[in-house]
């Protein structure tokens, strides 16, 4: 990558050029770890240098691409081309690409763009080298939802920032679908930043159904105000690696965060699913839930640090991941952690790793369900009530489909 400040100051010399500069600086500061995760991996999902490269120059690739939008999608965005429909109109918002935000808002981009760097090595490449992405700022006091499908190239490697704003006393949701087309090993990266206004709420709920061959990175973070709420459902389906990160920064006092998230990997896929919280705002509170279901030769593994710094007083943070092994070739994981700093707080893990409960299925035989049909229906369940919690009628179907699709190998053991 060492080609990539001739590239800056080339291809990608726009508005935003001194943020970029800055996130590749924090790239190269980052350092990389040299030592094994486990005694038998590196790491769980591997994502090479040589494939970060890929990402940050995007070359293009030969072939038309003719992408299949949503029906029910307001806003589509695909090829970094945005086209929207049937949005109600309200005073004030602004819906638009990231390319066209950071030349025509500049005062928005300024305070809620330039001002995060990231965290994440990986992360750092995405600010660094977006080509395009989703910017949507909602105005205070406004209740508005949102229905989002964006559609990849599976050939194609690049990067993407969104960035969702929600002013105060505002309630916003958001359905964001992201899928590909395509057979192509194409690297994927995004980072989604949400900022959520005083005393408002927002609910976002991600879905990732991409082609098996694509690799997907996707980072989200929150950024919440006093007495704000955050409601993140999430689902993670395709791709064949998955690194997904979420974790919330709850400056404001008494900050609500909520995690809701669910996973299938089936084939070889790799799946690396991460939801935290950082709490620095006093009586602020955080519930994380994550759910797995694992089959074939595939693995998954949950990370959650629940963080309360010395000044979140008052402050709660539970995470709890679960995970179904469903084959004997599938490998699973969970690493919980609690990184508490001070004693007026109350916290707390758990994690699990089983197959279906064979009680459960004893009772579903007795009344002449058959065996793997039984345990399809409990896996649906396992995983779909999370997802009702959100009251989105496409995620639900979404799910139920996934687990309702799983074969019929899966769940007799012959995987």
């Amino acid at each position: 990558m060492e080609n990539y400040p001739e590239l800056l100051r080339s291809r990608l010399n726009d508005p935003a050029y001194e943020y970029r500069r800055d996130s590749f600086l924090e790239f190269l500061k980052a350092p990389v770890r040299t030592y094994k995760e486990s005694p038998t991996v590196k790491d769980y999902v591997e994502v090479a240098d040589s494939e970060l490269e890929r990402m940050i120059y995007a070359e293009p690739v030969n072939g038309s691409f003719d992408p299949q939008p949503d029906d029910t999608a307001q806003i589509v965005m695909s090829n970094d081309v945005l086209t929207r429909s049937s949005i109600p109109e309200k005073s004030g918002m602004v819906i638009t690409d990231m390319a066209t935000a950071i030349r025509e808002h500049r005062a928005l981009v300024e305070e809620y763009v330039y001002t995060n760097l990231g965290r994440d090595r990986t992360e750092h490449v995405v600010n660094a080298a977006w080509r395009n992405g989703l910017f949507i700022y909602i105005p205070d006091r406004t209740d508005i939802s949102l229905r989002v499908h964006q559609i990849s190239d599976s050939r194609e490697s690049y990067s993407k920032k969104s960035v969702i704003i929600c002013g105060k006393d505002s309630s916003v949701k958001i359905t964001d679908i992201h899928t590909s087309q395509g057979n192509g090993n194409g690297i994927h990266g995004q980072n989604i930043y949400c900022h959520v206004g005083e005393n408002s709420t927002m609910q976002y709920s991600y879905l990732q159904d991409k082609e098996s061959t694509a690799t997907d990175l996707t980072y989200i973070r929150e950024f919440m105000d006093k007495y704000a709420r955050f409601r993140l459902f999430h689902v993670n389906h395709g791709s064949s690696r998955v690194i997904f990160t979420d974790e919330s920064v709850q400056m404001g006092e008494s900050s609500d965060f909520r995690v809701y998230g669910v996973n299938f990997s089936s084939g070889t896929q790799k799946m690396d699913i991460r939801d935290s919280s950082f709490q620095v705002g006093t009586a602020s509170s955080s519930d994380i839930q994550v759910r797995g279901v694992v089959t074939g030769k595939s693995s998954t593994i949950h990370r959650g640090n629940i963080d309360l710094e010395e000044v979140a007083r008052n402050s709660t943070g539970f995470y709890d991941s679960r995970i179904l092994l469903l084959s004997k070739d599938g490998y699973a994981n969970s690493k919980p952690g609690l990184m508490i700093k001070n004693a007026n707080t109350r916290s707390k893990h758990a994690s699990s790793i089983s197959d279906v409960d064979e009680d459960q299925v004893f009772y579903l035989r007795s009344r002449g369900i058959g065996e793997a049909q039984a345990k399809r229906m409990i896996t649906a369940g396992f995983v779909e009530s999370l997802i009702e919690r959100g009251g989105d009628p496409e995620m639900i179907s979404k799910v139920n489909e996934y687990a309702e699709g799983l074969g019929v190998d899966a769940f007799l053991g012959t995987d």
